[in-house]
């Protein structure tokens, strides 16, 4: 049987790592295909409601979300993206909520675009 929730720990350059964990509840084939391709790595971009890096996954809607609170791990499927939420916040369409992280997320705040977003798994 396959863990409900998996450790994740995100990491942005220049600022503290953050432990989480990936919800296989919230969207089951989504999670699969993030837990496939950890470490995901990325460049961080910002909207003013979150910190996310573009991937190479490609996956359609599986659960959208209506709304991602503070500190939820989300998946963006039109631009291949993987994010935590800053504020709570109604998120662009087919938008996937895949997870969450500790407080200590709220750091991401100062996250600088173009810096290493890094989430790997806690599991060896």
């Amino acid at each position: 049987m396959k863990a409900a929730r998996i450790p994740v720990v995100v990491h942005v350059e220049g600022l503290s790592s953050v432990e989480g964990e990936l919800h296989r509840f919230a969207a089951p084939l989504t999670v699969d295909e993030i837990i496939k391709r950890l470490p995901l790595e990325g460049y961080v971009a910002r909207w003013e409601t979150a910190v996310y890096m573009i991937t190479e996954m490609s996956r359609g809607v599986e659960k959208s979300s209506s709304k991602l609170s503070a500190g939820d791990l989300f998946y963006w499927s039109p631009g291949k993206a993987v994010g935590v939420a800053l504020v709570e916040h109604v998120p662009r369409s087919q938008t996937i909520k895949v997870g969450s992280v500790g407080e200590g997320f709220r750091e991401f705040m100062k996250a600088r675009p173009g810096a290493r977003m890094r989430i790997v798994s806690k599991i060896s």
